[in-house]
């Protein structure tokens, strides 16, 4: 591997741990869940979101060790690390703001605000991230539009907890795409010890 395309691989390193979006998607899954008007009884709510934040803890210390002991560290630069900050930052503005109930939003709205908001939040997260691919406006441009299509107005209170589900799904599958991308980008880093070294990015 160049050492150019190395220096590129490791600066993009964070956004290619894919996998970290499976227990962040379970957790949005759960907060569907508990969300919803007509949910399970407490008592079995209570074990539902116990046992699942336990799953995805565990799952969580998982997917660190693989990525700590398949690929090693990668240390980000200061730079890096300010743009990642700006990137999220930028994320919880724009579906804050833009999934506010006091925009465009009542119990009898035909549209599902939350969504469209969460999918715009996630192309202007990638967008100053990394910058935008195909995968990006394919899944969050899809959600968008469906979250802006006239389809929603029977689900009342249980709108955005519903929303939840495709959203959640859609995070797990791009991070899976993501994923994919990252082991033809390491796949020469032995040449290189990058599994046991340190690349600023």
């Amino acid at each position: 591997m160049e050492r150019k395309h190395l220096e590129s691989t490791a600066a993009n390193y964070p956004y290619l741990q894919g996998l970290w979006v499976i227990p962040f998607g379970f957790v949005i899954v759960l907060a569907g869940i508990s969300n919803l008007q007509h949910r399970p009884p407490d008592s079995v709510m209570l074990g539902v979101l116990v046992g699942g934040l336990l799953l995805s803890l565990v799952a969580s210390l998982l997917i660190a060790r693989y990525y700590r002991q398949t690929y090693g560290k990668v240390t980000s630069t200061r730079r890096r690390q300010v743009r990642q900050a700006v990137a999220l930052v930028a994320w919880v503005v724009v579906l804050f703001v833009g999934g506010s109930k006091f925009l465009f939003w009542s119990l009898h709205s035909p549209l599902c605000v939350y969504m469209a908001a969460f999918a715009l939040a996630m192309v202007v997260y990638y967008a100053i991230l990394v910058g935008l691919r195909v995968h990006h406006l394919v899944i969050w441009g899809s959600l968008f539009i469906a979250g802006l299509l006239p389809i929603w107005g029977g689900l009342g209170l249980d709108r955005d907890a519903v929303a939840m589900f495709p959203l959640a799904v859609a995070l797990i599958a791009s991070g899976l795409l993501v994923q994919r991308l990252q082991v033809p980008a390491f796949e020469s880093s032995q040449s290189v010890n990058l599994e046991h070294g340190h690349v600023g990015g």
